[in-house]
Protein backbone atom coordinates (compact mmCIF):
# COMPACT_ATOMS: atom_id res chain seq x y z
CA UNK A 1 0.00 0.00 0.00
CA UNK A 2 1.07 3.78 -0.33
CA UNK A 3 2.30 4.97 2.77
CA UNK A 4 0.53 8.71 2.08
CA UNK A 5 -2.76 9.14 1.75
CA UNK A 6 -4.62 12.48 1.19
CA UNK A 7 -8.26 12.80 2.29
CA UNK A 8 -11.11 14.51 1.06
CA UNK A 9 -13.68 12.58 3.28
CA UNK A 10 -14.34 9.32 5.37
CA UNK A 11 -15.05 7.71 1.16
CA UNK A 12 -11.06 8.26 0.70
CA UNK A 13 -9.67 4.79 1.09
CA UNK A 14 -6.28 3.21 2.21
CA UNK A 15 -5.88 -0.27 0.58
CA UNK A 16 -4.41 -2.60 3.14
CA UNK A 17 -2.95 -6.47 1.60
CA UNK A 18 -0.93 -9.00 2.28
CA UNK A 19 0.35 -12.42 1.56
CA UNK A 20 0.51 -15.33 3.81
CA UNK A 21 3.22 -17.21 3.23
CA UNK A 22 4.66 -20.99 3.88
CA UNK A 23 8.25 -21.91 2.77
CA UNK A 24 7.92 -19.05 0.35
CA UNK A 25 4.42 -20.31 -1.14
CA UNK A 26 0.97 -18.40 -0.52
CA UNK A 27 -1.41 -20.47 1.62
CA UNK A 28 -4.56 -19.69 3.54
CA UNK A 29 -4.30 -18.95 7.41
CA UNK A 30 -6.69 -20.86 9.08
CA UNK A 31 -8.01 -17.77 10.24
CA UNK A 32 -7.22 -14.18 9.22
CA UNK A 33 -7.74 -10.61 11.08
CA UNK A 34 -6.56 -6.92 10.65
CA UNK A 35 -6.62 -4.76 13.46
CA UNK A 36 -6.74 -0.90 12.61
CA UNK A 37 -5.75 1.46 15.00
CA UNK A 38 -6.38 5.16 14.65
CA UNK A 39 -4.32 8.35 15.62
CA UNK A 40 -6.86 9.07 18.09
CA UNK A 41 -6.14 5.45 19.55
CA UNK A 42 -9.85 3.80 17.95
CA UNK A 43 -8.85 0.23 18.08
CA UNK A 44 -11.08 -1.90 15.29
CA UNK A 45 -10.17 -5.79 14.50
CA UNK A 46 -12.27 -7.41 11.20
CA UNK A 47 -12.25 -10.53 10.22
CA UNK A 48 -12.60 -13.16 6.70
CA UNK A 49 -14.89 -15.22 8.73
CA UNK A 50 -17.06 -12.71 8.75
CA UNK A 51 -17.07 -11.35 5.53
CA UNK A 52 -14.99 -7.85 6.39
CA UNK A 53 -11.43 -8.65 4.47
CA UNK A 54 -11.14 -9.60 0.51
CA UNK A 55 -9.52 -12.84 -0.43
CA UNK A 56 -8.11 -12.06 -4.14
CA UNK A 57 -5.85 -15.07 -4.23
CA UNK A 58 -4.52 -18.05 -2.31
CA UNK A 59 -3.00 -16.17 0.40
CA UNK A 60 -3.76 -12.75 -0.33
CA UNK A 61 -6.06 -10.50 1.53
CA UNK A 62 -7.19 -7.22 0.88
CA UNK A 63 -9.06 -4.37 3.20
CA UNK A 64 -10.28 -1.14 1.97
CA UNK A 65 -10.43 1.47 5.21
CA UNK A 66 -11.68 4.69 5.26
CA UNK A 67 -9.08 7.48 6.41
CA UNK A 68 -11.33 9.25 8.07
CA UNK A 69 -8.62 11.05 10.82
CA UNK A 70 -5.61 12.75 9.84
CA UNK A 71 -2.21 11.00 11.30
CA UNK A 72 -0.25 7.93 11.90
CA UNK A 73 -2.42 4.74 10.98
CA UNK A 74 -1.50 1.31 12.67
CA UNK A 75 -2.54 -1.70 11.30
CA UNK A 76 -1.70 -6.06 11.91
CA UNK A 77 -2.52 -8.75 9.84
CA UNK A 78 -2.64 -11.82 11.34
CA UNK A 79 -2.70 -15.38 10.37
CA UNK A 80 -3.13 -17.94 12.55
CA UNK A 81 -2.43 -22.71 12.28
CA UNK A 82 -2.12 -23.29 8.96
CA UNK A 83 -0.28 -20.33 7.87
CA UNK A 84 0.96 -18.36 10.94
CA UNK A 85 1.85 -15.02 10.53
CA UNK A 86 1.65 -11.73 11.93
CA UNK A 87 2.37 -8.48 9.96
CA UNK A 88 2.17 -4.85 11.10
CA UNK A 89 2.94 -1.49 9.53
CA UNK A 90 1.64 2.53 9.62
CA UNK A 91 0.32 4.61 6.87
CA UNK A 92 -0.10 8.39 7.15
CA UNK A 93 -2.89 10.42 6.33
CA UNK A 94 -2.34 13.89 5.76
CA UNK A 95 -5.89 16.64 6.68
CA UNK A 96 -8.28 17.17 3.83
CA UNK A 97 -8.61 20.79 4.15
CA UNK A 98 -5.56 21.53 1.98
CA UNK A 99 -6.58 25.18 2.19
CA UNK A 100 -4.52 25.15 5.44
CA UNK A 101 -1.55 24.48 3.15
CA UNK A 102 0.33 27.93 1.36
CA UNK A 103 1.98 25.75 -0.61
CA UNK A 104 0.77 23.04 -1.95
CA UNK A 105 2.99 19.15 -2.44
CA UNK A 106 2.23 19.20 -6.02
CA UNK A 107 3.16 22.81 -6.43
CA UNK A 108 6.62 22.19 -4.27
CA UNK A 109 6.75 18.83 -6.61
CA UNK A 110 6.88 20.90 -9.88
CA UNK A 111 8.59 23.60 -8.36
CA UNK A 112 11.52 21.31 -7.19
CA UNK A 113 11.08 19.41 -11.00
CA UNK A 114 10.32 15.78 -9.41
CA UNK A 115 8.79 13.88 -11.71
CA UNK A 116 8.84 10.27 -9.74
CA UNK A 117 7.55 9.00 -6.85
CA UNK A 118 10.66 8.81 -4.35
CA UNK A 119 9.76 11.45 -2.30
CA UNK A 120 6.07 11.34 -1.99
CA UNK A 121 6.09 11.46 1.54
CA UNK A 122 8.88 13.92 2.13
CA UNK A 123 7.38 16.27 -0.03
CA UNK A 124 4.07 16.87 1.71
CA UNK A 125 5.67 16.98 5.12
CA UNK A 126 7.83 19.65 4.03
CA UNK A 127 4.71 21.35 3.15
CA UNK A 128 2.93 21.27 5.96
CA UNK A 129 5.70 22.04 8.37
CA UNK A 130 6.64 24.82 6.07
CA UNK A 131 2.93 26.32 6.79
CA UNK A 132 2.78 25.57 10.37
CA UNK A 133 6.12 27.16 11.13
CA UNK A 134 5.00 30.53 9.22
CA UNK A 135 1.96 30.05 11.65
CA UNK A 136 3.93 30.10 14.39
CA UNK A 137 6.72 32.97 13.14
CA UNK A 138 3.38 35.20 12.39
CA UNK A 139 1.12 33.94 15.04
CA UNK A 140 -1.79 33.83 12.92
CA UNK A 141 -3.56 31.33 10.77
CA UNK A 142 -4.18 32.60 6.76
CA UNK A 143 -6.73 30.06 6.54
CA UNK A 144 -10.53 30.84 7.19
CA UNK A 145 -12.40 28.42 9.13
CA UNK A 146 -14.70 26.03 7.67
CA UNK A 147 -17.79 28.23 9.19
CA UNK A 148 -18.73 29.97 12.13
CA UNK A 149 -17.04 29.03 15.09
CA UNK A 150 -17.47 29.80 18.79
CA UNK A 151 -14.62 31.00 20.71
CA UNK A 152 -14.11 33.09 24.21
CA UNK A 153 -11.75 36.25 24.83
CA UNK A 154 -11.02 38.05 27.99
CA UNK A 155 -11.69 41.97 27.46
CA UNK A 156 -8.94 44.44 27.67
CA UNK A 157 -10.84 46.84 28.90
CA UNK A 158 -14.29 48.38 29.42
CA UNK A 159 -14.15 49.49 25.89
CA UNK A 160 -11.73 47.44 23.73
CA UNK A 161 -11.36 43.99 23.03
CA UNK A 162 -7.94 42.57 21.35
CA UNK A 163 -8.46 39.97 19.65
CA UNK A 164 -5.06 38.77 19.98
CA UNK A 165 -2.45 36.06 18.07
CA UNK A 166 -4.51 33.33 15.96
CA UNK A 167 -7.86 34.84 16.63
CA UNK A 168 -8.07 37.87 13.52
CA UNK A 169 -11.85 37.96 12.60
CA UNK A 170 -12.98 37.75 8.98
CA UNK A 171 -17.19 38.17 10.28
CA UNK A 172 -18.92 38.63 13.29
CA UNK A 173 -22.47 36.66 13.56
CA UNK A 174 -22.74 37.44 17.26
CA UNK A 175 -21.07 38.80 19.94
CA UNK A 176 -22.12 37.81 23.89
CA UNK A 177 -21.10 38.41 27.14
CA UNK A 178 -20.63 37.42 31.04
CA UNK A 179 -21.88 39.82 32.93
CA UNK A 180 -21.96 37.43 35.98
CA UNK A 181 -18.21 35.51 35.51
CA UNK A 182 -20.61 31.97 35.52
CA UNK A 183 -19.97 30.80 31.52
CA UNK A 184 -23.44 31.81 30.81
CA UNK A 185 -23.05 34.68 28.18
CA UNK A 186 -26.42 35.69 28.57
CA UNK A 187 -26.09 38.97 26.87
CA UNK A 188 -26.72 39.07 23.70
CA UNK A 189 -25.51 42.72 21.60
CA UNK A 190 -27.04 44.43 19.01
CA UNK A 191 -24.93 45.23 15.72
CA UNK A 192 -24.93 48.69 16.81
CA UNK A 193 -23.22 48.35 20.32
CA UNK A 194 -19.98 47.57 19.25
CA UNK A 195 -17.79 48.69 15.95
CA UNK A 196 -15.02 45.76 14.44
CA UNK A 197 -11.49 47.45 13.85
CA UNK A 198 -9.76 48.41 11.77
CA UNK A 199 -11.87 50.63 9.57
CA UNK A 200 -11.96 49.92 5.73
CA UNK A 201 -10.25 46.74 5.94
CA UNK A 202 -10.61 45.99 2.22
CA UNK A 203 -9.13 49.62 1.42
CA UNK A 204 -5.07 48.25 1.98
CA UNK A 205 -3.73 46.37 -1.18
CA UNK A 206 -5.07 42.92 0.37
CA UNK A 207 -8.20 42.33 2.23
CA UNK A 208 -6.87 42.72 5.89
CA UNK A 209 -9.08 40.85 8.94
CA UNK A 210 -10.49 42.20 11.87
CA UNK A 211 -8.17 42.68 14.72
CA UNK A 212 -10.04 44.03 17.65
CA UNK A 213 -13.75 45.49 19.01
CA UNK A 214 -14.69 48.55 19.95
CA UNK A 215 -17.72 48.89 22.51
CA UNK A 216 -20.03 51.67 21.37
CA UNK A 217 -23.42 51.17 23.08
CA UNK A 218 -22.74 48.98 25.52
CA UNK A 219 -19.10 47.72 27.61
CA UNK A 220 -17.73 44.52 28.39
CA UNK A 221 -17.60 43.15 31.18
CA UNK A 222 -14.84 44.05 33.68
CA UNK A 223 -12.80 41.55 34.97
CA UNK A 224 -12.05 41.48 38.96
CA UNK A 225 -10.13 38.61 39.86
CA UNK A 226 -14.03 36.93 40.74
CA UNK A 227 -15.78 34.71 38.49
CA UNK A 228 -13.95 33.71 34.73
CA UNK A 229 -11.99 36.03 33.15
CA UNK A 230 -13.35 34.97 29.60
CA UNK A 231 -16.35 37.21 29.56
CA UNK A 232 -16.73 37.68 25.96
CA UNK A 233 -17.98 35.47 23.39
CA UNK A 234 -17.66 35.74 19.58
CA UNK A 235 -19.20 33.16 16.66
CA UNK A 236 -17.88 33.83 13.53
CA UNK A 237 -15.50 33.17 10.81
CA UNK A 238 -11.65 33.42 11.94
CA UNK A 239 -8.30 33.83 9.68
CA UNK A 240 -7.91 36.26 7.30
CA UNK A 241 -10.22 36.40 4.15
CA UNK A 242 -7.45 35.32 1.74
CA UNK A 243 -4.02 33.37 2.17
CA UNK A 244 -1.79 36.77 1.02
CA UNK A 245 0.71 35.66 -1.82
CA UNK A 246 3.38 36.95 0.17
CA UNK A 247 2.77 34.06 2.57
CA UNK A 248 2.56 31.97 0.39
CA UNK A 249 5.97 32.75 -1.60
CA UNK A 250 7.33 32.61 1.47
CA UNK A 251 6.25 28.99 2.35
CA UNK A 252 7.26 27.55 -0.38
CA UNK A 253 10.50 29.03 0.00
CA UNK A 254 10.77 27.35 3.40
CA UNK A 255 9.37 23.91 2.12
CA UNK A 256 11.89 23.87 -0.30
CA UNK A 257 14.59 24.24 2.11
CA UNK A 258 13.26 21.79 4.48
CA UNK A 259 12.77 19.17 1.55
CA UNK A 260 16.51 19.92 -0.05
CA UNK A 261 18.10 19.45 3.65
CA UNK A 262 16.23 16.93 4.56
CA UNK A 263 15.49 14.05 2.09
CA UNK A 264 15.44 11.46 4.63
CA UNK A 265 12.20 12.77 6.64
CA UNK A 266 10.94 16.64 7.49
CA UNK A 267 12.48 18.17 10.76
CA UNK A 268 9.63 19.13 12.80
CA UNK A 269 6.96 21.83 12.67
CA UNK A 270 8.25 23.64 16.10
CA UNK A 271 10.87 25.87 16.73
CA UNK A 272 13.24 24.25 14.09
CA UNK A 273 10.57 25.63 11.41
CA UNK A 274 10.73 29.16 13.30
CA UNK A 275 14.20 29.27 13.79
CA UNK A 276 14.74 28.85 9.70
CA UNK A 277 12.15 31.86 9.30
CA UNK A 278 14.34 33.72 11.49
CA UNK A 279 17.51 32.79 9.39
CA UNK A 280 16.45 33.46 6.03
CA UNK A 281 15.99 37.01 4.92
CA UNK A 282 13.78 36.52 1.95
CA UNK A 283 11.42 34.78 3.59
CA UNK A 284 11.42 37.66 6.87
CA UNK A 285 10.97 40.16 4.24
CA UNK A 286 8.12 38.66 2.77
CA UNK A 287 6.06 37.63 5.88
CA UNK A 288 7.61 41.19 7.68
CA UNK A 289 4.00 42.65 6.97
CA UNK A 290 2.22 40.00 8.41
CA UNK A 291 3.57 38.98 11.20
CA UNK A 292 1.04 39.65 14.47
CA UNK A 293 2.52 42.60 16.75
CA UNK A 294 3.03 40.23 19.47
CA UNK A 295 4.75 38.34 17.83
CA UNK A 296 7.10 40.60 15.85
CA UNK A 297 10.40 40.67 18.49
CA UNK A 298 10.38 36.96 17.78
CA UNK A 299 11.22 37.28 14.04
CA UNK A 300 13.57 40.53 14.46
Amino acid sequence: MSSTVFYESASELATLSNTFKVNSVPTDPTTVSLTITTPSGTVTTYTYAAAQITKTSTGVYTKDIACSEDGEWQYVWTGTTAAADVEAGTWTVFESDLGKLYWTPAALKNRVRITNTNQDYEIPAACFAASRAIEQACERTFYRTASATVRTFVPSGMYELKLGPYNDLVSLATLKTDTAGDGSFATTWAGTDYQLLPLNPGAAPEVRPYTKIKAVLNTFPVVTGFGRDDRVQLTGVFGWPAVPWAVKKATQLLAEEMLKDAPFGVAGIGDFGVVRVRENPRIKALIGPYIHPIAASKVA
